[in-house]
């Protein structure tokens, strides 16, 4: 066993898990799929026409070898006007999130997002989005979809571009799936899409649904493949290595799963509410409804803010009993089997929490969290006088219900009084619940028992060469 082994435990990581941590890297691109001539005009386009002078360019792990280059480039486009221009190669949460924290350190007037994107409404500065222009042979595409062509005649056909290929979409590519594969009706479409389409709905249709994703089996299609309408059939055709493969998202083993966790947390006593996200629109108001469901049920709350979660991190909080991630549409989700606790989505959750999801079969999975808000197409209200007084674990057959007021009789002893089965002990726990009654609550600050001293000059300097002044 190595020393960076012994020196790790179930509560902190080990000195060399910064340096082994993966990152999240796709598809290796080049720079010019990545800053071509398409990707320079619309910059200093944008930066031009509102005139924005400190501007910060914000890459994923596997961009950041490029980003010197892309920075210095644009520094020369843009030398008559001015503009300084940082680069941003660590994000708080995920690479998919505009990071206006670190954004804001610089004082920067608008943010430049490259690579994978969530889209998530930025309250604080404008951001434009440039994705990468990967190569794809239509020609190859449209051989490979003949095989669908049987299945989709009397069918609804859904073309769902991914980030790479977005620059494809248009009439021609619209026109070349019509004539190879013949369906009733075709839908091409951009994910993620850009904010103007998000709001539009589509029409609904009766006819059965073949969808397509042109990408890679990745996070952006597990976030699709849940949040779409039902299909019969889903395919990903990859553009790097021209394969078709069918895919089936909802498994009956996946949706056991996320039932498990949400019967998991009704059992909660005390729940995380996980803030990964500090720009995303309506956070705070998932926040306050996540409270005030909890609190209607008995269930304590606690709010943390710990950047990205990990399971050291979260061994910490041992008095949580589940984690509600309230993140971004592409950061919500997270298979918690190497997680010492359940970690749930603020949809997940809002079904454990809203009795009005009693019973209730959803038409699909919400990863936005603001469709769960008032103005959301998935909201429900919520009435604490609805929540059974009875109701029973599916999980440890605790008996679980609403708070009843009247039920509380403080001050009489008998009503605190338990029962206990004869050769039966009681066994009780406490797992620090509030700060007070913790065992060790931090170094002694011994307020009131030191005599005032008066202020002195400290070291300066760095580290390695402290001075007296």
């Amino acid at each position: 066993m190595t020393s960076s082994e012994t020196s790790a435990s179930a509560f902190s990581s080990s000195d060399t898990a910064a340096l082994e941590r993966q990152a999240e890297v796709e598809q290796p691109v080049t720079l010019e799929q990545i800053w071509n001539e398409n990707h320079r005009r619309s910059c200093v386009d944008w930066i031009r026409k509102s005139g924005y002078k400190r501007v910060c360019l914000q890459f994923p792990d596997d961009y950041l070898p490029h980003s010197n280059a892309i920075s210095v480039g644009l520094k020369e486009l843009l030398a008559p006007e001015d503009v300084k221009v940082f680069i941003l190669a660590d994000t708080t949460y995920g690479s998919c999130c505009v990071d206006e924290i670190a954004a804001a350190h610089v004082d920067a007037d608008s943010v430049i997002h490259f690579g994978n994107a969530c889209r998530s409404r930025a309250t604080r500065l404008p951001v434009l989005y440039l994705y990468p222009e990967l190569p794809l042979d239509v020609n190859v595409l449209l051989d490979k979809l003949l095989s669908l062509r049987a299945d989709s005649k009397d069918r609804q056909l859904c073309v769902y571009l991914d980030i790479g290929y977005q620059y494809l979409y248009g009439e021609q590519l619209k026109k070349q799936l019509l004539e190879a594969l013949e369906p009733k009706e075709l839908l091409l479409e951009l994910f993620p899409p850009i904010e103007a389409d998000s709001k539009t709905t589509k029409e609904t249709t009766s006819l059965e649904r073949i969808c397509i994703f042109i990408g890679a089996d990745n996070q952006r299609f597990a976030n699709l493949s849940l949040t779409a309408p039902a299909a019969v059939q889903w395919h990903i055709y990859d553009g790097s290595s021209g394969s078709l493969s069918s895919k089936n998202p909802l498994t009956a083993q996946f949706i056991r799963r996320r039932y498990f966790h949400i019967e998991k947390c009704k059992d909660a006593q005390t729940l995380g509410l996980i803030v990964a996200t500090l720009s995303a629109e309506g956070y705070l108001d998932v926040v306050t409804r996540l409270q005030t469901m909890a609190k209607g049920r008995g269930i304590k709350t606690q709010l943390i803010s710990v950047g990205r979660i990990n399971p050291a991190k979260l061994a910490n909080f041992l008095e949580i009993d589940c984690f509600v991630l309230i993140g971004c549409p592409f950061n919500n989700m997270y298979d918690s089997k190497e997680y010492y606790k359940p970690i749930v989505s603020v949809f997940e959750a809002e079904m454990a929490l809203n009795p009005a999801w009693h019973m209730r079969y959803p038409e699909a999975y919400v990863t936005d969290f603001k469709q769960l808000l008032p103005e959301g197409r998935s909201f429900l209200p919520f009435d604490a006088a609805d929540i059974p007084e009875n109701d029973v674990s599916l999980v440890s057959g605790r008996l679980r219900g609403a708070v009843n007021d009247s039920l509380q009789t403080a001050g009489d002893p008998a009503s605190l009084a338990l029962a206990t089965q004869a050769k039966m002990a009681l066994m009780t726990t406490d797992t620090g619940l509030s700060f007070e009654d913790r065992t060790w609550q931090g170094l002694d600050p011994a307020l009131g028992q030191t005599e005032p001293a008066k202020l002195q000059q400290g070291l300066s300097g760095i580290p390695i060469n402290y001075s007296h002044q």
